[in-house]
C-alpha cells in the first residue's frame, strides 16, 4: 500500500473491516491508525489489518498527523467526528447516511463548506461495477431513450426474533430501510438517470420486532420523463440472504431493455431481437464487484486533485433530502415535489420528518 495520503478511521463496527480491507488495494493512500469507543474491537480489526490502535480520538490525531478521516460510525455520531475532522482541518471521507436528521445533515455540509474542508460521502453503490457498465451502455445509447427503471430489492434478512444480526442497531432505528438502505438505490437512480422532480411513496413495518419500516414502494419521476419504481423489503424470505446485487433490476427504452440478474449479470434484448448476455468485466477484490476499493481510490484521487468527489456533501444532499421526501410522501399519501432543486437550494420539505 503506497501511503502518500495517511489517514485515520473512527469506528470498528461491520463495515469498518470491508473499508479496510479495501484501503489495502487503493493506490496513494490508506489508513494507518484506527480508534473506536470499544478498544477492544478496535485491536482486534487493528491487528488484522496491521494498523496503530488508539484508545483516544485526539491521541490519535496528535500521533499520526493524519491527511484525512475515514467516518465509520454509525450515523448518529457522523456529524460529531466530522466536525471535529473539519476543525482540524482534515479532509473528511463519510459513511452514509449524512446524519440522523435532514436539518443536520444541511447544518454539516455548510459547516465544511465555511472551513473549506473536502467532504465526500462514501457512497459505494454506485460504484459497483454492475451499475458502471449500465451507465455505460444508457450513455451509448445501447437502449435508446430510456422511459422506464423497475428494481425489485429482497435481500431477505429481516425476518424472526433477531433479524440483521451482523448490524443488530437496524431493529432500533426509527427511521430503516428507506433511510439505511434505500439511500443508496435513490443515489444510485441518480447516477443512471439524472435528477427527480417528484416521489410517491408508501411504506409498512412488517418484522413487529423492529421500530422502522421493512418495507417501501416508491414511485420517483425525473425531469427528463424517466419513471423508476423501488419496490423493497428485507422480510420476504429467500434461499441465499443478502445476495450480490440485493435483487433484480429491470430498464427499458426505445431501443431495447436491460436485465440485471442478482449475481451482477446483465442480459440485453434489442428491439426486434433475442435476450442476449452482455459480458463485462465484475471484479474479484473488493465488496460488491469491487465498490468499495473504487470508491475509496475515487476519494484519494480526489485529494490528488485528479477529480471532482462524484458524491461530495454538497451534491449528496440532494440524495438525502429525497430520502426525506419519502418519509414525507409516506406519512401524507401524496407525491411529493422535489423542485425547485439546486445545491444551494433545498426542496421544500418538512424539516421534522
Amino acid at each position: 500500500m503506497d501511503n502518500n495520503f495517511r489517514g485515520v478511521m473512527v469506528g470498528a463496527g461491520f463495515f469498518a473491516d470491508i473499508q479496510l480491507e479495501a484501503w489495502a488495494s487503493v493506490h496513494g493512500g490508506g489508513v494507518v491508525g484506527i480508534y473506536d469507543q470499544d478498544f477492544q474491537k478496535a485491536q482486534h480489526i487493528g491487528h488484522k489489518y496491521g494498523i496503530e490502535v488508539y484508545s483516544s480520538f485526539d491521541d490519535m490525531l496528535t500521533s499520526v498527523k493524519p491527511h484525512f478521516i475515514d467516518i465509520c460510525t454509525p450515523p448518529d455520531s457522523h456529524s460529531y467526528y466530522a466536525r471535529l475532522a473539519a476543525d482540524a482541518s482534515l479532509p473528511i471521507l463519510c459513511q452514509k447516511p449524512l446524519s440522523t436528521t435532514l436539518k443536520e445533515g444541511r447544518e454539516l455540509v455548510q459547516y465544511c463548506k465555511e472551513r473549506r474542508v473536502p467532504l465526500m460521502i462514501n457512497e459505494n453503490w454506485r460504484w459497483q461495477a454492475w451499475y458502471r457498465e449500465i451507465k455505460k451502455l444508457i450513455d451509448a445509447k445501447a437502449l435508446g431513450e430510456v422511459y422506464t427503471a423497475y428494481f425489485s430489492m429482497r435481500p431477505g434478512d429481516g425476518w424472526g426474533s433477531n433479524p440483521y444480526a451482523m448490524q443488530p442497531y437496524f431493529k432500533e432505528m426509527e427511521k430503516f430501510l428507506l433511510f439505511e438502505t434505500g439511500v443508496h438505490y435513490i443515489d444510485t437512480f441518480r447516477y443512471l438517470f439524472g435528477e427527480m422532480e417528484s416521489v410517491y411513496c408508501r411504506t409498512r413495518t412488517i418484522n413487529p420486532v423492529i421500530k422502522g419500516e421493512d418495507f417501501a414502494i416508491a414511485q420517483f419521476h425525473f425531469d427528463n420523463g424517466i419513471t423508476v419504481i423501488y419496490d423493497a423489503n428485507r422480510t420476504t424470505y429467500k434461499e441465499h440472504e443478502r445476495s450480490l446485487t440485493y435483487g433484480c433490476m429491470t430498464i427499458e427504452g426505445t431501443g431495447g431493455s436491460l436485465r440485471l440478474q442478482e449475481d451482477g449479470r446483465l442480459f440485453y434484448t434489442a428491439r426486434g431481437g433475442t435476450e442476449q448476455e452482455h459480458k463485462y468485466h465484475i471484479p474479484a477484490n473488493g465488496w460488491k464487484g469491487g465498490s468499495t476499493i473504487a470508491t475509496q481510490q475515487h476519494f484519494i484521487d480526489g485529494l490528488a486533485g485528479k477529480c471532482t468527489f462524484e458524491t461530495s456533501g454538497e451534491d449528496y444532499l440532494i440524495t438525502f433530502e429525497t430520502v426525506f421526501a419519502c418519509y414525507q410522501s409516506a406519512s401524507s399519501n401524496k407525491a411529493v415535489s422535489l423542485l425547485p432543486r439546486t445545491v444551494a437550494t433545498s426542496p421544500i420539505i418538512n424539516h421534522s420528518q
